[in-house]
């Protein structure tokens, strides 16, 4: 019996032994050999159809709890092509064909809207000064392209694009005008289904001589209201990067627009100690009637935010958001029905998406999505370079996040994960009923009197300073199981010494 025990115990110490090597070897090799999706996160499904490059994906989600994804597909023959699939819960559709692009024709941008008879709008712009396009279904009948309309024309010089439809039905359109000597940002809208749009109204009059304006945000409040934000780069040095973030917003439907607030803009010192803001991105999203923006910029590409409660009016100090991560492949917001402010970015080191939610008055630690590197050293193999981090909310808990291969990826693809918010409960969904399609109206574009500039004072009184979370944490994730799984060996060979 003894030397049966003794067998044994030698033998399970060994298994032991070999579990615990194994154990610290996948924590230190398997995050660069293959993708790693953190927490309760469900594997990748690549929503792209393979046909060509894809962008990143436009979403919208019904109030029958159908989440509704558009992006483009770059064809080998030189077109575009704009794809779409429809989630209802549990399983995505496969990808279907809405709209393809004349040879040498490419797609700026893709902006979706949902208007209050159910119909899904999507508008985009084809090359650098258009013309606009538009095109609709009923939100229950998008699957087959013989229920989209033919696409509306819209003679507009726009170079992005972005839409919103408000409660009566009427369409808000923002586009960044890139070339010639007219450059800025402009907004038209139509009050009878895109028959008729404003002449286009410039926001940002005082544009710098050699600006150009990208990277357009235009979302809409619960009361209407509309928010933009964009910045400049130079067209004279393009590697000088831009120096400029700006915000207006009009809060009476579009008739008046606020003169452009500056969110962030380099000064003579901050430049000559190498900070810039070339790869800002500014991202903007609403909460009730808080406003948030998060933009990249700094000696590094540090995540910066402000926000303001009273709807644009007054805003809050320059906070930095994940300390020292840094880095830029495109980020997103979304907002629960808890009211919470949900943020993704791909940022480094270690390199991976990171999640921050936004709640009474501050930002949670970042989690980690999706690991890709640890450092620059590490070969990230076949791991995702996940650029452009789309989220959305589903069902009232279902959290879901899109992203794209980077995009010098041959055949870049598209993917989806998700995961529960486990504190909020699932929303009971609206009965989907049969819809009949609404008849497609002829566009013709009739100017009609151009909106009105109304100036807003600001004050950037307030202030709720968050704290800068530590960048090394996602280190620490992996070290800690390590060393508490060589404490219960050690614990365990003791005992079983004990027992000789």
């Amino acid at each position: 019996m003894n030397n049966r025990r003794r067998f044994t115990s030698g033998r399970l110490v060994r298994w032991l032994v070999v579990i615990c090597v194994n154990l610290v070897a996948g924590c230190l090799l398997l995050p660069v050999a293959t993708a790693q999706l953190q927490g309760g996160w469900s594997p990748l499904i690549q929503l792209s159809s393979g046909q060509g490059a894809a962008s990143e994906a436009t979403l919208v989600v019904d109030r029958y709890d159908m989440v509704h994804a558009i992006w483009v597909e770059a064809l080998d023959d030189d077109r575009d092509l704009i794809q779409y699939a429809r989630y209802d819960g549990k399983n995505w559709s496969v990808p279907n064909d809405i709209y393809v692009t004349r040879e040498f024709l490419s797609v700026k941008n893709v902006s979706a809207a949902i208007d209050p008879n159910d119909r899904l709008t999507i508008i985009w712009s084809e090359g650098d000064v258009g013309p606009v396009y538009f095109s609709s279904a009923p939100v229950t009948e998008t699957m087959s392209a013989s229920n989209w309309e033919d696409p509306y024309r819209v003679n507009v010089p726009a170079g992005f694009v972005q839409m919103q439809i408000d409660a009566n039905n009427v369409f808000h359109v923002l586009f960044s005008q890139i070339s010639g000597n007219e450059r800025g940002v402009y907004y038209i809208r139509s009050e009878d289904l895109g028959v008729n749009w404003t002449v286009p109204y410039r926001l940002d009059p005082d544009i710098p001589a050699d600006g150009l304006p990208t990277n357009l945000e235009f979302v809409m409040d619960e009361q209407g209201g509309l928010h933009a934000s964009w910045y400049y780069f130079s067209i004279v040095n393009l590697g000088a990067g831009a120096d400029w973030v700006r915000y207006a917003n009009s809060l009476d439907g579009g008739r008046s627009w606020s003169k452009p607030f500056t969110i962030d803009k380099l000064d003579a010192a901050e430049k000559e100690e190498g900070a810039e803001l070339s790869a800002a991105d500014p991202i903007l999203t609403v909460q009730g009637d808080t406003v948030h923006i998060i933009w990249a910029g700094g000696t590094l590409h540090y995540r910066h935010h402000r926000y303001s409660a009273d709807r644009g009016l007054n805003w809050s100090p320059d906070t930095r958001v994940f300390g020292e991560l840094n880095g830029q492949a495109g980020d997103g917001f979304a907002v629960d029905d808890g009211g919470r402010v949900h943020f993704f970015s791909q940022i480094r080191f270690p390199q991976g998406i990171y999640h921050a939610v936004w709640g009474q008055g501050r930002w949670t630690q970042p989690e980690l999505v999706y690991l890709i590197r640890y450092s620059s050293e590490d070969d990230p193999g076949d791991n995702i370079g996940a650029h452009n981090t789309r989220p959305i909310i589903r069902g009232g808990n279902q959290l879901i996040l899109t992203f794209a291969d980077e995009p010098s990826f041959p055949k870049r693809r598209l993917f989806v994960t998700e995961t529960t918010i486990n504190d909020l409960p699932a929303t009971t969904p609206v009965p989907t009923p049969t819809l009949t399609p609404v008849p497609a109206a002829i566009v013709e574009s009739t100017p009609v009197p151009p909106a009105t500039q109304a100036p807003i004072s600001f004050d950037s009184s307030l202030s709720s300073p968050a704290p800068a979370p530590r960048a090394d944490f996602a280190v620490w994730y992996g070290i800690v199981p390590i060393g508490i799984l060589l404490l219960a060996f050690v614990a365990v060979r003791l005992v079983l010494r004990t027992r000789r």
